[in-house]
């Protein structure tokens, strides 16, 4: 019994130890493998498998920020001059910007790099050309959207690490903690801020009910 205890600990230590078998061969008086310590690196739990996940992401919340300035320049010019959706959209622009670059780092932290080639894995509902037709209400009923696809994709990735057969669960947390709560505000405030413009816009004069809205959220953001 004794002997395969001891037996179990070798083998657990050797798995336990690529990195330090990478830097024995390299510094030994016949290198192997060129010298190369590929082991030595901060990738643990199953980051190459998500790694992918995560890129797609990031890129999907870099798409979504640009969207959104979009939509703040748009109510922001002279023609529109709304300046409670143009301070909104800017608002929701920087919150998806600086998520996206928050995440980047979590990726490098993990031994990763970040890829700008990899897409989106969500389908975009509304093409860049369309969003300066969008009007006041149509607007909210699109940032809605990108947001829900959003926290749709952090659900799948967080499911995903919960699920890996490595079961990594620093990402779980990590995607739990900086995208699931404050996706949820954002999509809660969006959903009511929809809402109340069509039931305004139902009641009374169209033009007037926009500019009160408008003039809410100028002063309540």
């Amino acid at each position: 019994m004794l002997f395969f205890g001891v037996l179990s600990a070798l083998f657990l230590t050797a798995f336990a130890e690529y990195c330090y078998t990478d830097i024995e061969s390299a510094c030994s008086t016949n290198p192997k493998n060129g010298g190369l310590v590929s082991n030595c690196n901060a990738k643990y739990g199953a980051i190459e498998t998500l790694q992918p996940e995560l890129q797609a992401f990031a890129n999907a919340n870099i798409e979504t920020s640009f969207e959104f300035l979009l939509l703040s320049t748009h109510f922001g010019n002279y023609e529109a001059n709304r300046e409670g959706f143009k301070k909104l959209y800017r608002k929701l622009s920087d919150k998806s910007w600086e998520e996206a670059i928050d995440l980047i780092k979590y990726i490098a932290e993990r031994g990763g790099k970040m890829d700008m080639n990899q897409l989106p894995r969500s389908k975009k509902l509304v093409k860049d050309s369309r969003i300066l037709e969008l009007t006041e209400l149509s607007s909210l009923a699109k940032a809605l959207d990108s947001e829900k696809q959003l926290a749709d994709e952090a659900l799948r990735i967080h499911s995903q690490a919960q699920h890996h057969t490595k079961q990594d669960a620093a990402v779980a947390h990590y995607i739990e903690e900086h995208f699931m709560e404050s996706l949820t505000e954002r999509v809660r405030q969006l959903a009511g801020y929809s809402n109340d413009l069509k039931n305004m816009l139902e009641e009374r004069d169209a033009s007037l009910s926009v500019f009160l809205f408008d003039e809410y959220l100028k002063s309540a953001l």
